[in-house]
C-alpha cells in the first residue's frame, strides 16, 4: 500500500522539488504551505506521516506538531536550522525525525521510513496498553464483586465467581457486566447506611 505523506513548507520550491522527489520514490504526497492549511487538510485526509517545516508564518511547525500529536499523526520536522535548541524543541513535541535543508531525497527516505516504522510500533504499543488497561479494569471489577458475593453468602471466592459466571451465561452477557451491577447495587445500598447529616 502506498504511504501518504503530508509535506508542509511555506517555500514553494521545497514543496515542488522535495514533493516531486518523494512522488518519484513511490509516495502519495499531499502539500500545504501554512499551519492553518495543514490542519484543514488533515481534517479531510489522514496522512501516514507529516513532514513539517518548523518556521512558517502563522502557526509554526512546532505548534502544528502539538495538534497532530493529539490526532496520532506522526511528524518529522524539516528546517534550515540544525541548532540543538530547535532540534530539542521538535523532539520534545514527539517528532520522530528531523531533516535539514537543503534536502537530498535519497538521504531523506531512510529517515522517513524509520519514522513510519517507529509510528507503527508506537501505535501497536498504545493498542496493547489499552487492552491491558481494559483487562486490569475487568479483573478489578470482577475481583471486587466476587469478594462481595463471597462475604454476603458466606461462600468461598471460587464458588462466588462460578455463580457470577453462570448468571452471565444464562443472560448471555459478560461476567464484567454482572460484576458491575453487583458493585453498583452495593454502592446504592451502602448509601442508606451513611449519616444524612
Amino acid at each position: 500500500m502506498t504511504k501518504k505523506l503530508l509535506l508542509v513548507d511555506d517555500d514553494a520550491l521545497v514543496l515542488a522539488t522535495f514533493g516531486r522527489g518523494l512522488r518519484d520514490a513511490g509516495y502519495t504526497i499531499l502539500v500545504a504551505a501554512t499551519g492553518e492549511e495543514t490542519l484543514e487538510l488533515v481534517a479531510r485526509e489522514r496522512p501516514d506521516l507529516a513532514i513539517l517545516d518548523i518556521r512558517m508564518p502563522g502557526l509554526s511547525g512546532i505548534e502544528v506538531s502539538k495538534q497532530l500529536h493529539g490526532l496520532a499523526i506522526p511528524v518529522v520536522h524539516l528546517s534550515a536550522y540544525n541548532d540543538s535548541e530547535t532540534l530539542q524543541s521538535a523532539l520534545a513535541e514527539g517528532a520522530l525525525g528531523y531533516l535539514v535543508k537543503p534536502i537530498d531525497v535519497a538521504k531523506a527516505i531512510p529517515t522517513l521510513e524509520a519514522a513510519l516504522q517507529r509510528a507503527r510500533e508506537l501505535q501497536r504499543l498504545q493498542a496493547s496498553e489499552t487492552r491491558l488497561s481494559q483487562a486490569l479494569d475487568t479483573a478489578n471489577t470482577v475481583n471486587f464483586a466476587v469478594g462481595i458475593l463471597s462475604e454476603r453468602h458466606r461462600i468461598d471466592r471460587h464458588r462466588a465467581f462460578e455463580l457470577m459466571r453462570d448468571q452471565a451465561r444464562s443472560e448471555r452477557r459478560k461476567v464484567k457486566e454482572i460484576a458491575r451491577e453487583i458493585l453498583d447495587a452495593t454502592d446504592y445500598i451502602n448509601r442508606f447506611g451513611s449519616d444524612p447529616s
